[in-house]
C-alpha cells in the first residue's frame, strides 16, 4: 500500500519579479524556503470562460465574470465592485470557483477541467517526483514524457485507462459498454528536481475531462491485505412526502474504505510519523494500483498499528475520499 502526498499547483505560486518569463517558455522553478513551486505550466486548456472583470463596466444581477482565476455571478446590479474586495452585506459577487483550467487543481474531484480533444500540460513540479494520479478521469489515453534539462527523455509511456473488467470473452468484447477507470496512477515515474513532465490526457472526437491531477512522490506503508473494504458514501436525499411517494434528489458521492495493511514492525514508527504529519491534508491512497475501487483522493478519519511480532505488525486505516 501506498500514499501519495500531492504537490501543491496553484495560478500564481511564483512571482519572479527579476525575469522575464516568455509565454511559450520553457517551465522555470523556483524554490522559496522549503516550498517548491510552480513558476511556469504551459497548458493547451484556454483560459476564457467567461469575460474577465472591469471596473469601468456596468453589471447586471446573473452577470459572470473571470478575476484572478476564478469565476464570480453578480448578486446585485453594481459598477467597480471588486469580486475579491471586502465582503460587503448584501453580497455583491458569487464566488463559482475557479475557471476551467485550474478546477483540476482544486483539491476537489467533482469540479472537472474539460477540454475538445484533449488536456495536454507541461509542468515543472520543482521537486523530485515519481507518481500520477487522475480522478473524475474520462480519456481513451494518457500519454506522459519526462524531460530531464541534462539527459533528455528519461521516461515515456501511453497507457489506456479503458476498464476491461469483465471483458471475458469475444462477445464481451466487441459488445459491452466502454467503462473508463475514473481513477488511475502511475508509479514509478522519474522525474528529477529539475526535470518537467509533459501530460497527454486524450479522447479524439469527445471531450477529455479530468477532475483531480495529482503529483507528488509516493510513499510505502506496508501491504494491503484482504478483508480491505470499500464503499461510498451517498449524499443524495431519498425521503417519502405525506402519501407515501418517495422523492429522490442525486447528489454527488465520496469513496471510503478501511484499509488492512500489514506493516514491517521495524517500520511502524515510522509509519506513525508519517502519518501524523499528514493528519489534516488529503493524500492519494493506492491499495493496489490495479484495482480502481482502492484508489482513493481523501483524508484518513484514523488509524490504528498492532504492533503483532517481531517482524509483521498490524495497521487499520479508514479513509474518507474527497467529493
Amino acid at each position: 500500500m501506498r500514499i501519495i502526498e500531492p504537490v501543491e499547483i496553484a495560478p500564481g505560486m511564483a512571482v519572479m519579479e527579476a525575469f522575464l518569463v516568455e509565454p511559450d517558455a520553457e517551465p522555470l522553478v523556483v524554490q522559496v524556503g522549503q516550498a517548491f513551486q510552480v513558476a511556469s505550466m504551459l497548458t493547451n486548456v484556454p483560459e476564457a470562460d467567461y469575460p474577465l472583470w472591469v471596473s469601468t463596466t456596468a453589471y447586471g444581477v446573473g452577470d459572470i465574470v473571470m478575476l484572478e482565476h476564478r469565476n464570480y455571478e453578480a448578486f446585485v446590479a453594481n459598477t467597480n465592485k471588486n469580486p475579491t474586495g471586502p465582503a460587503t452585506d448584501p453580497p455583491t459577487w458569487l464566488d463559482l470557483g475557479p475557471t476551467n483550467r485550474w478546477r483540476m487543481f482544486d483539491d476537489k474531484i467533482g469540479t472537472v477541467t474539460t477540454n475538445p480533444e484533449s488536456i495536454s500540460l507541461t509542468i515543472a513540479p520543482g521537486r523530485a517526483v515519481d507518481s500520477l494520479a487522475f480522478f473524475g478521469l474520462d480519456a481513451a489515453s494518457i500519454y506522459v514524457r519526462v524531460v530531464d534539462p541534462y539527459q533528455g527523455i528519461v521516461y515515456e509511456s501511453s497507457v489506456s485507462p479503458v476498464s476491461t473488467d469483465g471483458i471475458n470473452d469475444w462477445y464481451e468484447y466487441f459488445f459491452a459498454p466502454v467503462e473508463v477507470n475514473e481513477d488511475f496512477v502511475l508509479l514509478d515515474v522519474p522525474v528529477g528536481s529539475y526535470g518537467s513532465i509533459e501530460i497527454k490526457v486524450a479522447k479524439p472526437a469527445g471531450v477529455a475531462q479530468v477532475g483531480a491531477l495529482i503529483l507528488g512522490k509516493a510513499a510505502v506503508l506496508g501491504d494491503a491485505l484482504y478483508g480491505t473494504s470499500v464503499g461510498i458514501t451517498d449524499y443524495s436525499r431519498k425521503d417519502r412526502d405525506d402519501f407515501g411517494n418517495t422523492v429522490i434528489v442525486q447528489r454527488d458521492y465520496s469513496k471510503r474504505a478501511e484499509f488492512d495493511v500489514m506493516v514491517p514492525t521495524s517500520m511502524v514508527s515510522q509509519v506513525q510519523r508519517l502519518l501524523s504529519k499528514h493528519r489534516a491534508r488529503p493524500l492519494v491512497w493506492i491499495g493496489e494500483a490495479s484495482y480502481q475501487s482502492t484508489i482513493l483522493y481523501g483524508y484518513y478519519k484514523e488509524f490504528n498499528l498492532v504492533i503483532s511480532g517481531p517482524t509483521a505488525s498490524d495497521c487499520s486505516i479508514s479513509v474518507e475520499g474527497l467529493i
